[in-house]
């Protein structure tokens, strides 16, 4: 039996600052030493059935900055292994859902305490060299899913223990089974905390998943998969492939026992995974439904009362943390002509100091581009803006004025061992420009400069125009421009804040976006949890009534149960004391 059972509420775990000649720094650096020479290269095996799988095919893992270096081997599903995932996690879950909820969510919670104090340096090594995010960057995306890890468990005992009301005459309570049939799961490539929370959020509430993890950050998955089997989670309720995106995702978004679709990815992809659950619809068991987030093509309105130097720091954080490979990035910034002379030196001068290289050089702000596909995407959203009459100018990293006050390029996008974009930003005419409309997923800014005569009613109209509604910021020193910027800005963001447009922390800010930036479920609260949860309502009398018609009748020309008197009576009141709770009388 659960009984009272109650989960703490944890704090947000710690940042770390990995300054110079620091015990954190230390062991960082032997963690990316030890990670660099490995004795051996592992072979990461699919999950199937709760046993691991190697099959004849095999990918790479390779870091994006360094392509000529090998992390891992992994093994390529085929169709009958997809199948085969399939039918394994649907044997495993009546057992997984019969384990007390309190005990299910306490594997988390271990596995959280085991990434925060076992394998902290190891996995931010690991994101690092994955992803080829710097220390800080990738600390934090750690640190995210260990804040997931906590609090998920908390917001989900409080949605166990939160039932409905009772009476003398019944007892009510709410059973949150999990959904019948299984989860696919489809993570993106870009963050370790959301890889993992994708399918373990369903998995804390009783479901069992099948999962592909995006195939850039196979390697980091599986470390993160270690550690949940460390901390006692059942192999076989979650199967792991590893293939074909078409092929896997066909079979299991065409397979009837599929439950619902957890997903961070793109716009289009999201449209497909709708499209072909749509096709399916009749051939499904239950009605699934597609849950997550797509992308984001997000704005910054920085007023002529802010602070320069404090918008300047956070356009050039929003925009360019980690290469801008945020669905949160800032994307399109929106101010005056006059602002722009303030801000244009600072925001300059910092891109100018970003250096772009190997993650493990502290120096480095900016690693490489995660794959040769996503990096020829960003070049040629720059190289045809370069050419557009709208362009005004293009700045960018490294860059020089020349007299013509356009930027030249003084440095190259990419060599032998990996893909890079420096820092850029494009000024245009066109506030619906290709750039300013369409999600770059880099470090690509866009900027619309306007007369201050016309900058609130179409900076309004141009933030609300947009399809993408994810993360929005506001720039202002005065509180009233800010109460009419957030009442205006109401339908156009799920996260707005008023500095950067990234940031969202697990408990603190829900995160979700709505329009074609996704189902805005909002990962980071209880919000989301909801959604992996079939609820049904079980009602208990404790006295049956006896007769068909309410008391306003004649009960002497009513039938007869035999029943007492004083039964009746009871039950009258009892009925009369439910009706005035819910405002029947």
């Amino acid at each position: 039996m659960n009984g009272n059972v109650s989960i703490p509420k944890l704090q947000n775990a710690p940042m770390v600052d990995f300054e110079k000649e620091s015990v954190a720094r230390d062991k960082l650096v032997n963690a990316i030493a030890q990670l660099r020479n490995p004795q051996s290269y592992p072979s990461l095996p699919l999950w199937i059935g709760g046993k691991p799988v190697l099959s004849n095919a095999f990918g790479m893992c390779t870091p994006p900055h360094d392509t000529t270096r090998l992390l891992a081997k992994y093994a390529i599903a085929n169709e009958p292994l997809v199948q085969y995932a399939i039918s394994g996690v649907l044997q495993a879950k009546k057992e997984w859902e019969q384990i007390p909820w309190h005990m299910r969510l306490n594997i988390f919670r271990k596995a959280a305490y085991l990434l925060q104090h076992k394998y902290f340096y190891d996995a931010v090594a690991v994101v690092m060299e994955d992803f080829s995010k710097n220390p800080y960057e990738a600390m934090i995306d750690v640190v995210e899913l260990i804040d997931f890890w906590n609090f998920n468990p908390y917001y989900a005992s409080k949605i166990y223990q939160e039932q409905p009301k009772s009476s003398a005459n019944d007892f009510n309570f709410m059973d949150y089974r999990p959904w019948e049939g299984f989860i696919a799961a489809f993570p993106p490539n870009n963050f370790v905390a959301i890889a993992l929370n994708i399918p373990t959020a369903p998995l804390m509430m009783g479901n069992v998943v099948v999962c592909k993890p995006a195939p850039e950050t196979i390697f980091s998955f599986h470390f993160m998969l270690k550690i949940l089997h460390e901390a006692g989670l059942p192999k076989d309720v979650l199967s792991v492939l590893h293939g074909d995106e078409e092929m896997i995702g066909g079979i299991l978004l065409n397979n009837p026992s599929l439950a619902h679709v957890h997903f961070t990815g793109s716009m289009q992809t999201m449209h497909k995974l709708i499209e072909t659950v749509g096709k399916n619809i009749r051939n499904y068991h239950g009605f699934p439904e597609v849950i997550g987030e797509t992308g984001g093509k997000n704005f910054m309105i920085v007023y002529d009362d802010a602070n320069p130097h404090e918008a300047a720091t956070a356009i050039a954080q929003s925009a360019f943390g980690y290469q801008g490979r945020k669905c949160s990035a800032l994307s399109r910034l929106y101010l005056t002509h006059e602002k722009w002379t303030q801000i244009k030196p600072i925001l300059t001068g910092f891109i100018n100091e970003m250096k772009t290289g190997d993650v493990a050089d502290f120096g480095n702000y900016l690693g490489a581009i995660i794959s040769e596909q996503e990096y020829h995407k960003i070049v040629e959203y720059i190289q045809r803006t370069r050419v557009l009459p709208s362009t005004v100018a293009v700045l960018d990293a490294g860059c020089a004025k020349n007299n013509e006050g356009h930027w030249a390029r003084s440095s190259h996008y990419k060599n032998e061992k990996g893909f890079w974009v420096e820092p850029t930003i494009i000024i245009t005419s066109n506030p619906r420009s290709p750039t300013m409309m369409e999600e770059i997923f880099g470090p690509v800014l866009t900027v619309y400069l306007m007369e201050q005569r016309e900058f609130i009613e179409t900076v309004m109209r141009l933030c609300n125009d947009n399809p993408y509604r994810l993360t929005g910021a506001v720039h202002t020193s005065d509180i009233h421009t800010l109460t009419r910027a957030i009442d205006d800005l109401r339908y156009s963001a799920g996260n707005l804040y008023d500095c950067r447009t990234t940031g969202a922390v697990v408990n603190r800010q829900p995160f979700g976006g709505s329009g074609k930036s996704g189902s805005n479920s909002k990962p980071g609260w209880k919000l989301n949890l909801y959604r992996w949860v079939n609820p049904q309502s079980v009602s208990l009398m404790n006295l049956k009534p006896t007769h068909f018609a309410p008391a306003y009748l004649d009960h002497d020309k009513m039938q007869s149960t035999g029943e007492t008197e004083s039964n009746e009576q009871f039950l009258g009141k009892a009925m009369m004391d439910a009706a005035i709770k819910i405002g029947g009388f």
